[in-house]
């Protein structure tokens, strides 16, 4: 591995413009719009739709209720602890196809919802379907710098963004007008999620790839451990800034499914308000946010763009909790603004932290490893925590993350000591 510096990345064998021509650029912008759009009405019903569906439509009661919550919450973090294999099988068969291919067994599980009736089953089903997906954004964060020059992160990801949270908010949306109607809908509505997934496929195997990704040597435990060790030791950069991240997250998944419950069980929120308030709302916002924080990122660093959506996502965090103690709607829809505009900056940040630090293409792989095992290790653990605190009292999770988000703000001011000055803005190229 080559050696970790506490400045920016060089990427010396990165190409960039003078690689990239404008057709390649815009044909692989599109096909991979094409491919988040579609893929965004799969993510939307199993990552935002599943867990109203399971708080709402099976007759159950409450821990059981909150339990299929729970598990859906948790499975698609907890699949960054098969990081190894998707590596293992991104080596065999290419980082591209490893997205393919992943998300061709993701989206088949879906059409055997068509004759589930059972909470159990659905939740076991979903929860296969976010491990197969878990892969898919493995491999498709590796191969951004194959499709896209470096420069043009920020502001092409948030145009993906955009298109697959746009998908997202139209399978929330349709998900609970329908399910308030007919609590037996997602037995259609889920085979046309796995359809739409089927089509995402078809784009995404049209992009051309400048280069192959890396996806690293394959070598013994020790040494991909040792890897990792040499990354936090060394890049105090890299490591704060996972730090933050991972209590953000952490903040985030403490109160997220017991909201959800409380929404229901407190304000006597059904389907379709929780679907519309705590899904369609923010996710809508998310994708409409997204591409100005791309530039934001693009403008001032990756560091500084987490400071400011640790602070909005401090702020909406707030919200809930102040929403569901003192039973207020309103303050729960200003924090899912709040928290759509966070998200639509924690999206972007999320899927280009290892290649905006890692110092050269051939450390995106160690990088990647310490990014999703971290995010696998907040979404196994924090979920759970959450729950078990609700069981003594229900503001309890509520109001411990927001303590943990702010503190979240305090790590990143801290590591602004190291932080070099603002990135050159690049632009886009001209297509006149």
């Amino acid at each position: 591995m080559s050696a970790i510096s506490h400045a920016p990345a060089t990427w010396p064998a990165q190409p960039d413009h003078t690689d990239f021509s404008e057709a390649l650029i815009r044909h692989n912008l599109l096909r991979e719009s094409l491919f988040s759009l579609f893929n965004g009405f799969f993510m939307g019903m199993i990552l935002f739709a599943a867990p109203a569906i399971a708080a709402t439509c099976f007759e159950v009661d409450t821990l059981t209720r909150m339990a299929y919550v729970t598990v859906i919450t948790c499975a698609f973090p907890c699949g960054a602890f098969l990081g190894p294999l998707w590596a293992a099988w991104g080596r065999r068969v290419g980082m591209h196809q490893l997205v393919v291919q992943t998300a061709l067994l993701a989206n088949l599980p879906l059409f055997a919802l068509f004759w589930v009736e059972n909470g159990a089953l659905f939740t076991a089903i979903i929860t296969l379907a976010q491990l197969f997906h878990s892969g898919m954004r493995m491999g498709q964060s590796s191969t951004y710098y194959c499709t896209y020059p470096r420069s043009l992160f920020g502001r092409v990801l948030g145009t993906l963004i955009f298109w697959n949270y746009l998908g997202m908010v139209l399978a929330a949306l349709l998900a609970g007008v329908v399910s308030s109607q007919d609590v037996r809908s997602y037995q259609w509505l889920y085979p046309l999620a796995g359809l739409c997934g089927l089509v995402a496929c078809v784009f995404y195997g049209q992009l051309r790839l400048l280069r192959q990704p890396m996806v690293g040597r394959p070598g013994s435990w020790r040494t991909g451990w040792q890897r990792l060790r040499q990354v936090m030791q060394q890049d105090r950069r890299f490591r704060y800034f996972e730090i933050a991240f991972f209590l953000s997250g952490s903040a985030f998944f403490v109160s997220w499914g017991v909201s959800i419950v409380l929404a229901h069980e407190r304000l006597g929120w059904d389907t379709a308000s929780i679907t519309l308030w705590m899904t369609v709302v923010p996710q809508l916002v998310l994708a409409l946010t997204s591409p100005i924080w791309g530039y934001v990122l693009d403008r001032i660093g990756i560091v500084r763009t987490r400071l400011l959506i640790a602070i909005v996502m401090t702020g909406y965090l707030a919200c809930y909790l102040g929403g569901l103690v003192w039973l207020a709607p309103a303050l729960m829809y200003v924090g899912s603004v709040l928290r759509g505009v966070s998200e639509g900056g924690g999206q972007v940040t999320w899927a280009l932290a290892s290649v905006q630090f890692a110092p050269a293409p051939d450390d995106i792989p160690t990088y990647n490893g310490i990014h999703f095992i971290l995010n696998g290790l907040r979404g196994l653990l924090m979920p759970w925590l959450g729950k078990w605190l609700a069981l003594a009292s229900a503001g309890m999770p509520l109001g411990l993350s927001v303590l943990i988000s702010a503190l979240a703000v305090v790590v990143i001011c801290w590591s602004l000591r190291w932080e070099p000055p603002t990135p050159h803005s690049s632009q886009m190229p001209h297509h006149g």
